[in-house]
């Protein structure tokens, strides 16, 4: 998917076995919730915009995840273009995995043929 970033930011993250979904953790998360997460940790998280579902998406980074999204997004800086993001099953994790192609922002010219007349 083609994505657009909005924030990157440390945040505090719990496993909720009852969501069985991640929730993140703030000050005003409750105490009791809080004693209910499994596997509590600190990760980096990508804000960014799908392009294709017209969607935000909230992407949690380990530390190699982390490393090639700071190399693509380096040159997504330097030169512009597109990020793509997709996840890959490696074992029985899902690992994310971030492409930059620079020749996806760049708008080549179309010959257009010449106009003719309907009845003429």
């Amino acid at each position: 998917m083609a994505i657009t970033v909005l924030d990157i930011e440390k945040r505090t993250i719990g496993w909720s076995p009852g969501l069985k979904r991640s929730v993140y953790i703030n000050e005003s998360t409750q105490q009791e919730v809080v004693g209910e997460l499994k596997r509590i940790r600190e990760a980096e998280v990508v804000t960014a915009y799908d392009q294709m579902n017209d969607k935000t998406v909230f992407i949690e980074l380990g530390e190699l995840e982390q490393e090639q999204f700071n190399t693509v997004y380096d040159q997504y800086l330097e030169s512009g273009g597109q990020i793509f993001y997709t996840r890959n099953k490696e074992g029985r994790k899902m690992r994310s995995v971030f492409m930059f192609d620079k020749s996806a922002g760049i708008k080549e010219g179309v010959d257009v043929p010449e106009k003719k007349l309907l009845f003429g």
